[in-house]
């Protein structure tokens, strides 16, 4: 899961291997635009984003819930503290001992390997279900990589933006969807090297929980616009024989 990635982002960040050896993004409608309601879609209610047109993919049949079918552990990964399945008591959400091992990092970045290397740690029998949430993608769009010592002030200047002034630029816009690509190339990258090529042959999804806005409509960032900048994310699986 990459937190707030949207489709454009991840059609234009170098995901050459993950393309040629899963699948490549096509575009999927999210059901939230907010990182905490789409943690809770995704565990409780079983509701990945849904690829445009696709109505009988077989991933989105009526009674079908991935989740509550599965008989072994969830391993939850993320850097994100927010999404602290205890906290939001999945546990009786969905059955009794479902997350027999979960770990949640502190923000906000720069924990992509982190989160790979406790992966890496699972010992994983014939049948495992990890979730690797990947908070690289979100503002600030990955501060690990690269600092960027002006972000605090243009945190201050998004919600005015958002009410209306015209204090963002369009240049400013394209450097922050910029880090955003150049975050979901490092994140992707990463993930394959450490982790995914090395489980290729298991079903592996690939999307984004929400999207982000660059201006669309005079917003910046998520949870702010109904606009298919905030719900238009990628969906990559290689899962392709039907249930």
């Amino acid at each position: 899961m990459l937190d707030s990635c949207r489709y454009d982002t991840y059609v234009k960040a170098n995901t050459k291997q993950v393309d040629r050896y899963i699948g490549k993004p096509i575009p999927a409608f999210t059901y939230t635009n907010h990182t905490i309601t789409s943690f809770v879609d995704f565990l409780c209610a079983n509701k990945l984003p849904h690829p445009v047109d696709d109505y009988k993919n077989p991933w989105f049949k009526k009674k079908f819930n991935f989740i509550e079918k599965l008989e072994c552990p969830i391993h939850f990964i993320s850097d994100n503290t927010h999404l602290d399945p205890t906290n939001l008591q999945v546990k009786g959400l969905l059955k009794t001992g479902v997350f027999d091992t979960y770990k949640v990092f502190k923000p906000w970045f720069n924990s992509c390997q982190d989160i790979l290397d406790e992966a890496n740690k699972i010992k994983l029998g014939k049948e495992y279900f990890i979730v690797l949430w990947f908070g690289n993608t979100h503002q600030p769009y990955d501060m690990g990589i690269r600092e960027n010592p002006k972000w605090d002030k243009f945190v201050r200047k998004v919600d005015m933006y958002n009410r209306g002034y015209n204090n963002i630029t369009v240049k400013e816009m394209e450097y922050m969807h910029n880090r955003q690509i150049d975050a979901c190339t490092y994140v992707m990258q990463k993930a394959w090297n450490d982790f995914l090529g090395s489980h290729r042959d298991a079903t592996i999804i690939i999307t984004s929980d929400h999207g982000e806005s660059f201006g669309e409509r005079h917003r910046f960032g998520h949870g702010c616009g109904i606009h298919k900048s905030q719900f238009l994310v990628p969906f990559v699986t290689n899962r392709r024989k039907k249930y």
